[in-house]
């Protein structure tokens, strides 16, 4: 089931990144002292601004969540074959929050060299 806008902040979304003509009023702008609700997925080979990871990780990742988890949300147009991918910045940091506090089955989180001992 799709969320409304409403579902998310209440307001009108925020996007980080070169603004696109098409979207209009329908997206604000993120500026350099508010943080973006969304961002676009990095291109292959680098990395996301927010979190550090890598596409594929972030891919992976949000393939193994429950549905109400995912924190990529994939936007096509009606009839289009290709679409863009965009990051919930929101879901993504709440997402790290539960690894580090322990709380995601199949994660586990701590200083590097303790989480390679775990392996």
């Amino acid at each position: 089931m799709a969320k409304s806008k409403s579902e998310f902040t209440g307001a009108i979304p925020t996007v980080a990144g070169a603004g696109s003509a098409r979207l209009g009023p329908r997206v604000e702008m993120a500026t350099a002292g508010n943080v973006a609700e969304f961002v676009r997925l990095p291109k292959a080979g680098e990395r996301c601004p927010v979190s550090g990871a890598s596409r594929s990780w972030l891919i992976e990742t949000d393939q193994e969540l429950s549905p109400e988890d995912r924190f990529l949300i994939r936007v096509r147009r009606r009839g289009c074959l290709r679409g863009t991918v965009f990051t919930s910045v929101p879901k993504l940091s709440s997402f790290l929050s539960r690894v580090a506090a322990g709380k995601v089955e199949g994660f586990i989180a701590g200083i590097a060299a303790e989480v390679e001992n775990e392996n």
